[in-house]
């Protein structure tokens, strides 16, 4: 091989993401976030090669994926003495040799989430937890490099020509929103070996000043007319909601002034400093709803995620197909069938983060009552930021097929909340979190209720075996 192609990519995060490292958490970390940022041997955070890697090797056709990226499998024709199948390795043609951050300011944010419980409809202890992100904005370049005989190489292109309609996904919470990602410029750097400035260049240049003034942009964003297509949207469209009353879902942090908390809890902000619903809340409120619905209707194998007071979804049912699903130790399926063997799913519905625009936040005083003089507690006054009069866009995309009756309980579970049947955020019993869809939206969900409950009435009548008494005889 005497001619090296150097590729770089220029990528930037367009919403937060991050390789979370847990095993860097040592004990007595109690100020560490749970999930903290890889980094490196210098404390600074990166994303590893190997994350996109796979992301790019998932891009790549079946069929390709092997030749591009190597791959270690049960050779059936290469079998020992015994007649027992070899294990085969092949190394990837393509080397991913590193990646490098260009970070803003600040360059790491924070996020908290915690689980629900389903009987309670409240916050469950002891799931709170914390997380550090990368904000949008943050500027990714990495360098692959394929080695061939020529300077012309169809396996070259074959690669530009993935990475151009490459959308890549990094690190974990790509379900919620995380690690969505743009590409934005790819250069090629020619480097023959065979000739005397070639090898002069790859002696006595090192590291990303390889790729020089004398490589070529072989795929620019500016030019593709955005880029490679996003994932689709499920419904076609996104939903627009507005706030009907206020909106509290909070960072887990309370305001300073002057240096000192002043114990108003804080709602949850992006980057920007907007107020936003998380992807998370999204699919949490959605999944419980579709769970009920179902249920509700008398289709059955339906996760419940909770059985004899134990979270835990079963991995078996269609809400865990579609919605994704995680291990927790000692858990049953609801109605006590095998469980599969697998540790977790990705779920096939996306749900990205909603900024709410044009709302004002407003500070909300409260204080407990007395239960025995009927007056204020003492010591029970606090206070919360609330999101006021804003309006926000719900996109749900999807990469995988979703069947078309978990599609029409999603629709009703939508119109439930655009009827403030379900609310968001905190305080849903006491005024909080009330929807109200937008025009479009609400004739939209109109239109497409008497579809989904016509879907799901056949798919019970088709489940639900005919009577023996309703089954004619027929004479011999």
């Amino acid at each position: 091989m005497s001619v090296i192609h150097i590729l770089e990519a220029e990528l930037e995060l367009t919403g937060p993401g991050a390789v979370a490292a847990p095993e860097t958490t040592t004990v007595g970390s109690v100020l560490r976030p749970d999930l903290p940022l890889a980094r490196d041997g210098w404390g600074n955070p990166y994303l590893p090669s190997t994350s996109l890697t796979g992301s790019l090797r998932q891009h790549a056709s079946k069929d390709r994926r092997r030749d591009l990226f190597g791959d270690v499998f049960k050779d059936t024709d290469n079998s020992d003495k015994n007649g027992r199948e070899q294990t085969t390795a092949i190394a990837s043609t393509i080397r991913v040799l590193g990646t490098r951050l260009a970070l803003p300011e600040p360059p790491v944010m924070r996020r908290r989430h915690t689980a629900i419980d389903r009987h309670r409809a409240a916050a469950k202890a002891p799931t709170l937890h914390d997380r550090e992100l990368l904000p949008p904005g943050t500027g990714l370049t990495c360098w692959l490099r394929i080695d061939t005989e020529t300077t012309e190489c169809p396996l070259v292109d074959e690669v530009i020509e993935l990475l151009g309609a490459w959308r890549p996904r990094i690190g974990g919470g790509r379900t919620t929103g995380y690690g969505r990602a743009e590409l934005f410029t790819v250069r090629h750097r020619v480097i023959d070996l065979s000739t005397r400035d070639g090898l002069r260049h790859w002696l006595t240049v090192g590291g990303p000043q390889v790729v020089d003034d004398q490589a070529t942009v072989v795929y620019d964003r500016a030019q593709q007319a955005g880029g490679a297509p996003d994932e689709p949207y499920l419904f076609g469209r996104p939903l627009e909601f507005r706030i009907a009353d206020a909106l509290h879902i909070g960072s887990g942090t309370f305001a300073e002034r002057a240096g000192r908390q002043t114990g108003v809890a804080q709602v949850l902000r992006d980057h920007e400093d907007t107020p936003l619903v998380p992807g998370s809340t999204w699919k949490g409120i959605l999944r419980a709803r579709v769970e009920f619905i179902l249920r509700s209707v008398g289709i059955g194998n339906v996760c419940t995620s909770v059985k004899d007071g134990v979270a835990g979804s079963c991995g078996a049912c269609v809400v865990c197909e579609v919605f994704g699903w995680t291990e927790h130790p000692g858990t049953t399926t609801h109605d006590d069938r095998e469980r599969t063997k697998s540790v977790g799913a990705r779920g096939r519905l996306l749900f990205a983060d909603s900024p709410i625009r044009k709302g004002s936040v407003k500070v909300r005083n409260h204080v407990a009552i007395d239960r025995v003089f009927g007056g204020a507690r003492d010591e029970a006054l606090y206070a919360e930021e609330t999101v006021e009069d804003g309006h926000l866009a719900l996109h749900i995309r999807h990469d995988g097929a979703v069947p078309n009756v978990l599609h029409a309980a999603l629709v009703l579970a939508l119109g439930d909340l655009a009827d403030g049947a379900i609310g968001v955020g905190r305080g849903t019993t006491r005024g909080y979190g009330t929807l109200a869809a937008q025009p479009a939206t609400r004739d939209w969900l109109a239109a497409e209720r008497a579809t989904a409950v016509n879907t799901l009435r056949a798919h019970r009548a088709a489940a639900i075996p005919a009577p023996a008494h309703a089954i004619e005889e027929v004479p011999a």
